[in-house]
């Protein structure tokens, strides 16, 4: 990447309020409502977030988030990343344990047009969305290049085998220090991570479901010794190609859960539906207090 994160975000920065002061006649616009704190990610990238429903959300684009990453990596240590969408937003608000997780990430990124629709209304507008699945593949991609080993953990058998053998197909360099399966007892986890420990991975990547996998590598993370861990959901169907993901002109209009419920509504429509509205008046709410306060304060 040619230019650093720092440079990118300042330069986007000084573009963004040039458009905003252009676009009111030359007045000074107010101050976004967003945090300005750093996320806890042991470096000098001062990456912004906006608080979405309780939930701060980085506020970067796909080459960002992945140079954040590349940076986390190579600083050392043990790092963990999640990706939020409405469900898990709300799933979080009913589940401490889950959104304490999602507190204590190193970084967090929006995999939902909602949750990006969601910041924009409630004035911290996020760039763009990075999904779970795009930034698993741009990460295996980028394992690749920088030589980094990468252990894949979850889904069925055919499943994680087919994502391993399209991965080593794609990309010829890439070193797979292992993977298995994401069907195991408790009792069990221990002696998986210590087996990814053994394998010396530098990479992992958990496809067992929210919260499972989000708890898993919080508590797991410094037992397996890698140095990056993300959950990613069901990417291990979608690029094993046992699952279809939607259209790309779906993906880029926001209407990715539309064709997930169309192709699975009896499993979808609770989530997208029920899960969605609540979603919804969560951030109502917190826009309303924002107002009051506002308000309260003039």
């Amino acid at each position: 990447m040619s230019k650093t994160v720092e440079e990118q975000r300042s330069g986007g920065a000084e573009e963004r309020r040039g458009r905003g002061a252009e676009a009111q006649g030359g007045t000074s616009a107010p101050p976004p409502l967003r945090s300005s704190a750093p996320f806890p990610l042991g470096s000098s990238a001062n990456v912004e977030r906006a608080m979405v429903a309780g939930i701060p959300v980085a506020n970067l684009t796909e080459d960002e988030a992945v140079a954040v990453i590349d940076e986390m990596i190579s600083k050392g240590g043990s790092h963990y990343a999640a990706v939020v969408n409405a469900a898990k937003i709300v799933a979080a608000d009913r589940d401490e344990k889950l959104k304490q997780v999602l507190l204590e990430a190193d970084l967090v990124t929006a995999d939902g047009m909602a949750v990006v629709w969601a910041s924009r209304f409630l004035g911290q507008p996020l760039e763009e969305r990075v999904t779970g699945i795009d930034l698993f593949q741009r990460l295996v991609e980028h394992a690749a290049e920088r030589g980094w080993s990468v252990y894949f953990l979850g889904a069925r058998d055919e499943s994680v085998r087919g994502t391993v053998e399209r991965f080593k197909t794609e990309h010829s360099a890439l070193r797979v220090a292992g993977y298995r399966n994401g069907y195991f007892t408790a009792s069990e986890s221990n002696a998986i991570a210590d087996a990814i420990k053994q394998s010396s991975a530098d990479l992992l990547f958990v496809a067992m479901g929210s919260p499972a996998q989000e708890n898993w590598i919080a508590s797991q993370l410094a037992r397996t010794g890698v140095r990056f861990a993300l959950g990613v959901g069901g990417s291990f169907d979608h690029v094993s190609g046992l699952a279809v993901r939607a259209p790309r002109w779906m993906q880029r209009a926001g209407l990715e859960w539309l064709y997930r419920l169309m192709r699975e509504p009896r499993r979808m429509w609770r989530r997208y539906l029920i899960g969605n509205s609540v979603f919804i008046w969560m951030v109502i709410r917190r826009r309303l207090g924002m107002l009051g306060s506002v308000i309260f304060l003039c």
